[in-house]
Order: C-alpha cells, then sequence, then structure tokens
C-alpha cells in the first residue's frame, strides 16, 4: 500500500482497476441521460426525400423563364403523396414537411400566394430551390448519430426516434452504495440524541451519484456495530454494489474504523493520504473484486474527494471520459490563506460575454455544509500557493 500520494496518482491507480460495465439495452424513453454502449448510424437519408420547408403551393417552372401563375392540380393533405409529377405551368398544394410531387421546383409559401380560380398567383419572386428541404439535408446514410460513449441529451433521442431505433445499447448503470462509519453517526431520518449527529453524508454521496449517472444501493451508518457484524455489513454491500464509498474514520485516530474494516475483511489497501485538503483523509482498496474508496468524514472533503476520486471512477463505469475539463476563472472575491498542500476550494462559476468567473464561497471550513449548498465548481490552488486576490486568475472543475 502507498501512503500520502499525489492526487494524480491516486486517480491513475484507481482508474487502472476500472473498465466499463457491460451493456443492456432500453426502450428509447428510459434512455435520456445513459450512456451509448456503440456507435450508432443513419440506415438512410434523412430526409429520404425532396419535403417542403412551409405551407404553400409546389411548383413546377422553366428555369430560365419564371413565371408567377400555376394550375393547382391537387391538394395534398399531411402524409399524402401526389397521385403524379408536375409539368411545367402546374402546382400543388403542400403542407410543411409533406413530400413534394417530382417536378417540384420551388414551394411558394401561403403568404405570398393569391388564389384565382383554379390558379395560384405568386406575388413575389421565387426562385428555384426555395423552401425545398433536400433529401440528406439533415443526415446522410452512414452518418454517424450516436457516439459510443456519449451521453444521450433529448436532441439525441429525437434523432433516434426519427429513425425508428427503439431499443438502445447503453453501459449498464453503476451500482454504488454508501456506508457512513461511526459510532455517533444516526442516519438522517432519526432524531439524534445527545451527542450523536445525522448522517449527511451519506445522502450528500447519494445525491452526487445519482446525478452522475449511478444507481444507488444502499445508503447505511454503522453505527456501533462489532468488528464482526462490520465485516458482514461491509461484505453485504461488496455483493449489491460495483463501487463502495464509505466516509468517515479514514484518519488515523484511536476511534477511526476504515483501514481496520478493510483489513479485517481481507481487502487489498491500495493508497491510503492524498496529498491534497480538504480530503487528505482518503484511501482506497480492492475487496470482492470491486473498489472501495474511503472518504473523510467532513462534509467539504467528502464531497472534494467524490469529486476528485469517486467521480472519475464512477465515469469510467459508463464509459465516459473520466477527468471534467480545467478551465481558467477571474476570482471576483479573494482568500486569504496561503501555503500548505494542494488547495481544492468550493467556488460558484458563472460564464458571461467576458469569460469564465469565480466565487469563492464562504464556508470553506472542511467540517462546514454551507459552501455545498452553491458550489458548483472546484477552485484548484497548487501547493504553496500565496493568498488568492481578487482578479486573480485561477484554473477550475466544473462540477
Amino acid at each position: 500500500m502507498l501512503f500520502n500520494v499525489k492526487l494524480e496518482e491516486a486517480q491513475d491507480i484507481l482508474l487502472s482497476l476500472s473498465t466499463p460495465l457491460p451493456e443492456e439495452t432500453v426502450p428509447l424513453l428510459q434512455a435520456l441521460g445513459r450512456v451509448a454502449a456503440r456507435d450508432m448510424f443513419a440506415d438512410q437519408d434523412l430526409p429520404p426525400c425532396p419535403q417542403a420547408v412551409v405551407d404553400g403551393y409546389a411548383v413546377c417552372a422553366d428555369e430560365n423563364n419564371a413565371q408567377n401563375s400555376y394550375v393547382i392540380t391537387e391538394r395534398l393533405r399531411p402524409g399524402a403523396i401526389a397521385s403524379s409529377p408536375l409539368s411545367l405551368g402546374q402546382a400543388a398544394g403542400v403542407a410543411t414537411g409533406s413530400h413534394l410531387p417530382a417536378g417540384t421546383i420551388a414551394v411558394i409559401p401561403h403568404e405570398i400566394a393569391r388564389l384565382e380560380g383554379k390558379h395560384v398567383i405568386c406575388t413575389e419572386e421565387i426562385l428555384p430551390g426555395d423552401n425545398i428541404r433536400l433529401p440528406g439535408e439533415d443526415f446522410h446514410s452512414g452518418d454517424l448519430l450516436v457516439s459510443r460513449g456519449s451521453r444521450l441529451s433529448p436532441g439525441s433521442i429525437g434523432v433516434l426516434a426519427a429513425y425508428g431505433k427503439n431499443k438502445i445499447p447503453v453501459f449498464r448503470r453503476p451500482r454504488v452504495a454508501m456506508l457512513s462509519l461511526g459510532g455517533g453517526i444516526v442516519s438522517a431520518h432519526i432524531n439524534p440524541k445527545p451527542g450523536q449527529l445525522r448522517d449527511s453524508n451519506g445522502p450528500l454521496l447519494a445525491a452526487l451519484t445519482l446525478r452522475d449517472g449511478g444507481q444507488v444501493t444502499n445508503v447505511e451508518v454503522t453505527g456501533a456495530e462489532s468488528a464482526s457484524s462490520l465485516k458482514e455489513h461491509l461484505e453485504d454491500l461488496l455483493q449489491r454494489a460495483d463501487l463502495v464509498i464509505t466516509t468517515g474514520g479514514a484518519a488515523s485516530g484511536v476511534y477511526d474504523q476504515a483501514i481496520y474494516m478493510l483489513r479485517h475483511i481481507g481487502a487489498r489497501l491500495l493508497f491510503w493520504g492524498v496529498k491534497i485538503k480538504p480530503g487528505s483523509h482518503s484511501g482506497a482498496a480492492i475487496g470482492n473484486n470491486k473498489i472501495i474508496i474511503a472518504l473523510s468524514g467532513n462534509p467539504v472533503a467528502c464531497a472534494a474527494g467524490y469529486h476528485l476520486l469517486a467521480g472519475p471512477v464512477l465515469r469510467v463505469l459508463q464509459g465516459i471520459e473520466p477527468y471534467p475539463q480545467l478551465l481558467s476563472a477571474t476570482c471576483t472575491n479573494s482568500y486569504a490563506k496561503e501555503g500548505g498542500p494542494r488547495r481544492f476550494l468550493q467556488g460558484y462559476a458563472i460564464c458571461d460575454h467576458k469569460g469564465w468567473s469565480v466565487t469563492i464561497l464562504p464556508g470553506q471550513k472542511s467540517s462546514m455544509l454551507q459552501a455545498l449548498t452553491k458550489s458548483n465548481a472546484l477552485i484548484d490552488l497548487p501547493a504553496g500557493c500565496p493568498p488568492v486576490e481578487k482578479g486573480q486568475k485561477a484554473p477550475i472543475i466544473l462540477i
């Protein structure tokens, strides 16, 4: 086991042991937010034939001898197909999206069309090709519709629906269990007795997992369990989950349980201690061929540990690029602390016409929850960093 490793070393160890989960097939309407397990291609042009862009009249004219009066041969209801091609000087009433009759050179919008008996008069100039959606204008046969490893958006669902793809291959969602350690911690729904605290970390980690595409199998606390009971508890979670995240008990105090518990179940410890703050009391192990990530019991440290260690694993299990993009942002306020290990501050980032800016949130103590209610970014400050000044540029990770 390695001790007190750099963040990138810890991440590399975890990701080297993480591979995408098997694929499964889900109905199209259940695929939103899931990750495509295969490339999906267009099997025909879209649209497959010329279509009207507007309600109006499809017309056939000599390109070199434009006219403005056409004989109406038929009116096509939405979804109907023309009974015959158009000849020079003829027109057919069409609706938006209608398949155009052969011979159509343009479509006259109804706003500039005047009817005189069986004729339609165009009141403005119309050029060849106007208001026609050409075959393959959207997608050509063989075009990539959705790439493997992309999270399916509402737009993707619409495109797949247009091609009749009703069963979508996706990576299985990771099953994640949370276990909060500590004799003074009780479940969030329990009224704590004097000396006890409600578990906020378990629900926090569960919410982050759900947001990032995982499934939550368990959110539990150990209470004052005996060593044998604790062993059975963790072994049971490993049977149910692809990833187990523990919180609390990760330091080296007399009452800290995490390392003892992992050794007691025969887990292979990977690393313990990471050179960051908050979140230095973090570690990882392999048990029952599953990754176990141990995070600090302090809320801000727990959240930072999730984003930097558990989040990348969760993404790899879904076939997604593990690391979010690192951006440069202008700090809107200052932060007085200096020096120390590499630090990740909770921030609120926005992007406007001037670029990215980030506000360092109040409540940066590891034990506090305040900053987590508004945080959408981590501000990455290197070891030994001087105080942050207002207007200074800093790298951020959007979370």
